[in-house]
């Protein structure tokens, strides 16, 4: 239960509000769940300015307040605790998770890591998990998932050679691997300020590479054939 002093911003606020959404089987959620439940959570914040009942109450949900809050640029999604799943749906990460557990329990917030890998793989794996394969794996829509994506995600193209597509799938399998090690199953941030990721993260894209394998094994074993790097 949440101490009645702990001082909320309004991205802690939105944040209970879509911890309550998941907590009652709606994950992801629309766009449209997160304003009225932020409404009925903290009308205060979220209410419609103007229009109150005889108790002074305010009546209607501003979603304008919501979506502007969750706009790339603010803090909830800058930080990485909230993010895009679909066309205006929405999950928590699993460091937001985590950040409404702390709120609601009334404690501070909870103090992550830097990931502590090189820039380049800081880099790889930041992509990894905003790519378009993450997009559609957490979503729910594994059919939707073409080869291009599947390219993307890897680093390869459609005429990659074996030995470049051996490479590109034992380096995921490795950074993975890597940032495991490099924050202990906590989470960790991309340096100061960065978006955050923990061992949830990290599991999601190893799912989605084995729905990528499974997937599209004609296509692979079809670049396995190639053994002159010239046909690249």
């Amino acid at each position: 239960m949440m101490r009645g002093k702990l001082a909320l911003s309004v991205s802690d606020k939105l944040l209970l509000a879509a911890n309550e959404l998941e907590g009652n089987g709606k994950r992801p959620f629309s766009a449209e769940d997160l304003v009225v439940a932020a409404w009925r959570k903290f009308p205060d914040t979220f209410g419609l300015a103007g229009h109150r009942d005889i108790q002074g109450r305010l009546c209607y949900p501003d979603s304008n307040r919501v979506f502007a809050e969750t706009m790339g640029s603010k803090p909830v999604r800058k930080r990485g605790l909230l993010i895009k799943v679909g066309t205006k749906m929405y999950q928590l990460t699993e460091a937001g998770r985590e950040r409404a557990r702390q709120l609601s329990a009334g404690g501070p917030e909870p103090q992550t890591q830097k990931a502590g890998l090189g820039r380049d793989m800081e880099l790889h794996l930041q992509k990894i998990l905003s790519s378009r394969v993450m997009e559609k794996v957490r979503n729910e829509r594994p059919e939707d998932l073409t080869f291009y994506d599947a390219c993307a995600f890897w680093g390869i193209t459609p005429r990659s050679s074996a030995i470049e597509l051996d490479g590109q799938l034992s380096k995921l399998e490795t950074i993975v691997q890597y940032a495991r090690d490099a924050t202990h199953e906590k989470t960790a941030s991309f340096g100061h300020g960065g978006h955050t990721f923990g061992a949830q993260d990290l599991d999601g894209i190893l799912r989605a590479h084995r729905i990528l394998l499974d997937k599209f094994r004609p296509e692979i074993e079809l670049i396995r054939q190639r053994k002159d790097e010239r046909r690249t």
